[in-house]
């Protein structure tokens, strides 16, 4: 848990410095004009299957945004020690050389027409593919497929047997909206590379092996679903979720098993009657993320 802890805390302060104009340091790439919006990877359900739990994604790019999302990479990073298990791939993937960064185990999906890669530094890269255009008797990169501005990108996934947590990735816009043109007083016309406009979001997928999740680690989750990442809007809903699993905690505390299970399923049963609301207080993340551990925890009290 502390392991995730850290990762948002430190996320979030990059999420300040780029707001603030600074730089980002990890992965680099300064952001010296903004192509693109709050980039949502949205989480839309998780399936369980077999040995496995299956994550399926959208990329969700805002009609604020002046480009299409052409790149994401999500963070899929794990404590040393942890290893380099690759489960199976659906689609295209590109294998890079090099050892990589301890990573959960992990297998990933990709739509038609993207490719994916598990990077050096354990991060779960999806693209576009890109083909060469003339621009001024010079062959430069277009991405053929992304997320529009205002539209969204099905068909990404991911499988894991480890359970959700809060991850941070980034969004990258396309060749073409961003990096067509040679920046200026560059002395060889230096264009620029889209990692340079890069965007910070923040996601729900594989982080918490299953021997470790706890009560701790699901109050953990749902303060940073209402209180760092607004994924609970409502106040409201966040009080009534709070004290559900304070009911749980008091119940295990007086060792009364049965009664805690019963209020863990009040718990999911709010969170389920506030997600189904066409208001959406409680949005996809926050969802899968509460309802995934909630029932593991349920199930191995």
């Amino acid at each position: 848990m502390m392991f995730q802890t850290v990762r948002i805390e430190e996320a979030l302060a990059i999420a300040v410095c780029l707001a603030l104009g600074g730089a980002s340091p990890e992965p680099q790439g300064a952001v010296s004009q903004q192509w693109l919006g709050s980039v949502a990877l949205d989480l839309t359900e998780v399936a369980d299957s077999t040995q496995d739990l299956v994550y399926r994604y959208r990329i969700v790019n805002p009609s604020a945004s002046r480009a299409g999302v052409a790149s994401v990479r999500l963070d899929l990073s794990a404590p040393a020690g942890t290893g380099y298990l690759e489960l199976p791939f659906t689609g295209e993937v590109v294998r890079g050389p090099g050892r990589r960064a301890d990573h959960v185990p992990i297998g990933g999906i990709a739509p038609d027409r993207w490719r994916m890669q598990l990077l050096y530094n354990a991060f779960m890269h999806w693209y576009s593919h890109d083909e060469p255009v003339v621009v001024n008797d010079s062959g430069l990169p277009s991405n053929v497929d992304s997320a529009a501005p205002g539209g969204v990108k099905e068909g990404f996934g991911l499988r894991s047997p480890y359970l959700p947590g809060v991850r941070r990735f980034w969004a990258e816009p396309t060749y073409q909206s961003c990096c067509s043109k040679p920046i200026p007083n560059t002395p060889e016309n230096e264009y620029p590379n889209p990692s340079r406009f890069r965007v910070l979001g923040f996601a729900v997928a594989p982080t918490v092996r299953p021997r470790d999740m706890n009560l701790p680690t699901l109050t953990s989750d749902l303060r940073h679903a209402c209180e760092d990442l607004h994924w609970i809007v409502d106040a409201s809903v966040c009080q009534l979720l709070r004290a559900r699993l304070g009911d749980v905690a008091g119940l295990l505390q007086r060792h009364d098993r049965t009664a805690a299970i019963s209020a863990l399923s009040r718990f999911l049963d709010d969170l389920e009657r506030q997600h189904r609301l066409a208001t959406k207080p409680v949005n996809n993340n926050a969802y899968w993320l509460l309802k995934v551990n909630a029932e593991y925890l349920r199930s191995h009290l």
